[in-house]
């Protein structure tokens, strides 16, 4: 405990001197968020503590993808997945399979069987990223434990509206050898049209790299190269202004590949590429209406099929050494009726209906003949059932209580109950500061997924092997997170928020000590071996100086411990600091960003015996419009070319990616 309190009093010297600079996203505290209620309320008077990344947020950044919109956002863990060239989201303490990644709050293909790869997910077409920290909303399912990350989508723009971005930069020295100067690419391009009855958009978007490479004299590179597809199509009619329905209907395609090499006893290091082939393609018919006097009803039915391709292929042999495919079917539908039943109170209920299915196999060459290899047992699904009931009830002009309750019955896991309580109290002082206190408390639940169950990912050719369990049991939290929270005049905002989350029966793999003495090789499985707790605050505040300055700046203290031994929880630093400096020259109309964080040291081994260093990355952006309709813009990310030792052996944990400097422009109409 002495790690999480040591900090309280810096804490309350921040927020006693407003002079002290936060990260704050957007200083709009009238934005509309829907996640933390699934309706839409202001985000000053929203009961569950929610974060925004605003579309101007997005631009300001250049971002491309989801990575790079949520990259140095304030207690937010950006990961590299492990295996594959992606990035996974980490929220207090919680790794990405117990963080909930939403598309217009619809569910997206975990690209691992347990993860959403952030940067399948472009942003061309995104309005605002809301966040959700902790289980504390009764209105999401089982993968919701550590939080909620929701991408919300534009509205069509009319009558008619169309947008092209180009951009184009270039890694450096650490370009791979060969290649032109401008190492990735990504172009852009959406067109929405809105009628008297009907609105429709269309948008494409393509991001392309030649990789990076981090130390030229081996044969391995760290970035891959390739292309990554994002296109997107919707279509909505809207017979009254009552009622709307909605056709979408989404396409991605990844293609991508990086040289890398595995030691051999008596062979030295043997030269592979490793090729990987994504596809998914979704289709979402959804509606609602209103009934009038906040009578609401609305719901979705989505397809989704997912396909993954993986090829290790050893350069001097002439055929494919090894080819992994993996395919994942998605059906959901989903009904939710919002009924004010009274003046002081409004009831939320739905129901939800899902039925996932993973196969995955591996192709092996042996000799002459291709041997197959079931990975997932063949026919392994997942049946959900669930229900929610939220009721929002005012209590004079101070007091709101939002207590929840969801219900979730599994094929395989049977029935389950996860309340949940969000209070927010709007104090008497010092009205014209805006003061809101929240308090939550929730419990998680979380199935084992399918891949936890009925995984086979056979290396023996390398020493282990991992085998999923079908014993395994649910995993359950419980969350508490409070915060209070001051703005003036949308110049100066400050909050503290606190957490703290206790997690049992954990989910990892372990060593089966028994079968690798009788196989002779390591057999990895999965099975709930942990209890463990993450604990600590946030603190930010933004403070503008006229309309030329912003500062910002936000410290986040984690304390995660695994409870079995008392020893620190791998990969999550204890300390995390975001600085940013935002300034406007009216006279021009332009912007330029300064974005910087840092991060402390991390454990990398259970042992807590070796530490990945800490790291500082800093980003500077410059917009500026040329015109009407046309704006350039530039930056250079990772200034400071902070990045990992390629010779580390996974012990370091610093970003892959070094100094990427580049320029684009973007047409508007």
């Amino acid at each position: 405990m002495h790690k999480l309190w040591f900090g309280m009093p810096l804490l309350g010297l921040s927020l006693a001197f407003p002079t002290s600079y936060a990260n704050t996203d957007d200083m709009v505290l009238d934005t509309l968020v829907i996640t933390g209620t699934r309706t839409e309320r202001k985000l000053l008077d929203v009961p569950v503590r929610t974060e925004v990344i605003s579309r101007e947020s997005i631009e300001q950044s250049h971002a491309r993808d989801l990575s790079e919109a949520l990259r140095l956002h304030p207690g937010v863990l950006l990961k590299d997945i492990h295996g594959k060239n992606g990035t996974e989201v980490w929220i207090q303490g919680l790794n990405s399979d117990r963080v909930l990644v939403l598309l217009n709050g619809r569910p997206i293909s975990a690209s691992t069987g347990s993860t959403v790869d952030l940067t399948q997910i472009a942003t061309a077409d995104v309005e605002r990223i809301e966040i959700v920290k902790g289980a504390l909303s009764a209105l999401y399912g089982s993968s919701a434990m550590g939080g909620v990350v929701n991408v919300i989508t534009r509205e069509p723009q009319g009558p008619a509206s169309y947008e092209l971005q180009i951009d184009t930069g270039s890694f450096g020295d650490k370009k791979l050898e060969g290649d032109g100067v401008l190492g990735r690419r990504h172009v852009n391009a959406s067109a929405s049209r809105v009628g008297s009855h009907y609105k429709a958009s269309l948008m494409a978007d393509i991001r392309d790299s030649d990789g990076y490479d981090l130390d030229p004299d081996t044969y391995s590179f760290d970035g891959g190269r390739g292309s990554k597809l994002n296109v997107v199509a919707e279509i909505s009619y809207l017979p009254t202004d009552r009622s709307t329905f909605t056709y979408s209907t989404s396409w991605y395609d990844e293609d991508t590949d990086r040289n890398f090499s595995t030691f051999a006893p008596g062979q030295g290091d043997i030269e592979k590429l490793d090729i990987e082939q994504a596809t998914r393609f979704n289709q979402t018919l959804s509606w609602e209406h209103q009934f009038g006097e906040g009578k609401n009803l609305k719901g979705f039915i989505l397809s989704e099929k997912f396909s993954d391709i993986t090829e290790q292929d050893v350069v001097l042999t002439p055929v494919v050494d090894q080819r992994r495919i993996a395919e994942i079917d998605t059906l959901q539908a989903e009904l939710q009726f919002d009924w004010p039943i009274s003046e002081s109170q409004m009831l939320t209920m739905g129901a939800v209906g899902i039925k996932r299915q993973l196969e995955q196999r591996q192709e092996r060459s042996a000799a002459s003949e291709i041997i197959q290899i079931d990975e997932i047992t063949p026919g392994a699904e997942q049946d959900n059932i669930e229900l929610f009931f939220q009721n929002d009830i005012f209590v004079g002009d101070r007091w709101e209580l939002v207590p929840g309750l969801r219900y979730q019955n599994d094929s395989d896991f049977g029935s389950h109950l996860a309340p949940k309580i969000n209070v927010l109290y709007t104090p008497v002082f010092a009205p014209k500061l805006n003061p809101r206190v929240r308090f939550g408390i929730g419990s998680g639940y979380r199935v084992p997924n399918l891949k936890e169950r009925f995984y086979l990912f056979d290396h023996s050719s390398n020493g282990y092997v991992v085998l999923g369990n079908t014993s395994l049991k649910p995993e359950s939290s419980e969350s508490i997170q409070a915060s209070f929270e001051m703005s003036l005049n949308e110049s100066t905002r400050a909050e503290i928020a606190l957490f703290h989350n206790r997690f049992e029966d954990l989910i990892s793999t372990s060593l089966d000590a028994e079968s690798s003495d009788s196989q002779q090789l390591q057999v990895y499985r999965y099975d709930n071996i942990s209890s463990a707790r993450t604990q600590g605050f946030d603190v930010s505040v933004v403070h503008k100086l006229g309309e030329q300055w912003k500062l910002d700046a936000a410290y986040t203290l984690l304390d995660a411990e695994d409870l079995e031994t008392g020893l620190s929880l791998t990969q999550r630093p204890e300390h995390q600091i975001n600085l940013g400096v935002e300034r406007k020259f009216s006279d021009l109309g332009s912007s330029l960003n300064l974005k910087a964080g840092w991060q402390s040291e991390q454990f990398v081994d259970q042992e807590n015996e070796t530490r990945s260093p800490a790291y500082t990355v800093v980003d500077i952006k410059y917009t500026q419009p040329a015109g009407k309709h046309l704006t350039w813009f530039a930056g250079i990310e990772n200034l400071l070319d902070e990045h990992l030792e390629p010779s580390s052996g996974g012990s370091d944990l610093r970003p892959k990616e070094g100094r990427f400097v580049y320029a684009g422009l973007r047409y508007k109409h």
